[in-house]
């Protein structure tokens, strides 16, 4: 495995209620190299006004953060876009891929793409605003269809149509949701379509070979995108940045800073929440870190039917 190069970014992907703003701050105090993050899809919609849980997200200003929007109108994208360059955002991000099906059936999220004559629309009005007036960049996080791969290929002409930031790829339609594989063959249409440094791969990268293979197959790209692979690894970013590869379990050195911030990530939202939120906070996350630990299924029993907090942190301890 090489180095990855200097001009390849690796980014931490937004995953619904998991990596939320305390997610990213303590992940980045015990771990290394991610250079972009972004928050949870925030709602734009016609109130005009963000939820004080979504202000969180990107209050303080984080010079890493690309703050994500969720909607279908540009005229609310537009509103998001102006509200986050005040706060001092120059990026923003729309989603364009999430597969939920209370977000697609409003043509939200991935549902954006079974109209493209109004997905054009709605980059027509973003884009000739934006020319008008000093706004963030906008970057987009897509499928490559909705219910077939003979999709992509128009999807992706009309995203080459736009002067994009990043076009984040994630090479499945939304009727795979999480399953089958990602197919390389439709990221080459976005591939082939785009400029190579505005383009960032996304989807089942869990290993550094895993990231070689795909640099191997896609030279020039901007960025890799990780996110289970992460939550399960969480020095994935690092052994990618550095040419390394896990060993059959985690070293001494490894488990105590695993330890270590896993347990200041769930002190931190046992402050923020209640013990018992935050009890489901962590158990969320332990339903990727599991994939970590394949041997050990009695302590992650534990873990899982842990009912309090001191039961959950004598649980995790017992496992390294």
């Amino acid at each position: 495995m090489r180095d990855i190069d200097g001009k390849t970014q690796i980014h931490m992907a937004p995953m619904e209620g998991i990596t939320t703003a305390l997610f990213r701050r303590v992940y980045r105090k015990w771990f290394k190299g991610t250079d972009r993050v972004y928050t949870p899809f925030l709602v734009a919609n016609q109130t005009h006004c963000f939820k004080n849980r979504e202000k969180k997200e990107f209050d303080p200003f984080d010079v890493e953060l690309i703050p994500q929007i969720l909607t279908d109108r540009a005229e609310h994208f537009l509103w998001a876009a102006r509200e986050l360059k005040k706060a001092g955002y120059r990026e923003i991000n729309l989603n364009a891929g999430c597969p939920s099906g209370t977000v697609t059936a409003k043509r939200k999220g991935a549902g954006m793409l079974a109209d493209l004559s109004g997905l054009r629309s709605f980059f027509d009005e973003v884009f000739a605003a934006k020319e008008k007036e000093d706004l963030p960049e906008v970057s987009v996080k897509t499928r490559v269809g909705m219910s077939s791969y003979s999709e992509a290929e128009d999807i992706a002409s009309v995203y080459a149509e736009y002067p994009f930031s990043k076009v984040i790829v994630h090479p499945r339609i939304r009727d795979d949701y999480y399953d089958n594989k990602p197919d390389p063959d439709a990221f080459r249409l976005f591939y082939d379509k785009l400029p190579h440094n505005k383009i960032v791969y996304n989807g089942d990268l869990k290993t550094p070979e895993d990231a070689e293979k795909i640099l191997a197959l896609f030279p020039g790209i901007s960025g890799i995108m990780l996110g289970r692979g992460l939550l399960s690894d969480p020095f994935l970013p690092e052994r990618i940045c550095e040419g390394s590869m896990k060993g059959e379990e985690f070293s001494d050195r490894e488990k105590e800073r695993l330890l270590g911030f896993l347990e200041e990530l769930y002190r931190g939202y046992e402050q923020e929440l209640s013990e018992g939120t935050a009890l489901l906070k962590m158990k969320d996350i332990w339903n990727f870190m599991a994939d970590a630990f394949p041997e050990q299924k009695k302590q992650l029993k534990s873990i899982k039917k842990s009912r309090t907090g001191q039961e959950y942190l004598i649980a995790v301890r017992n496992l390294f």
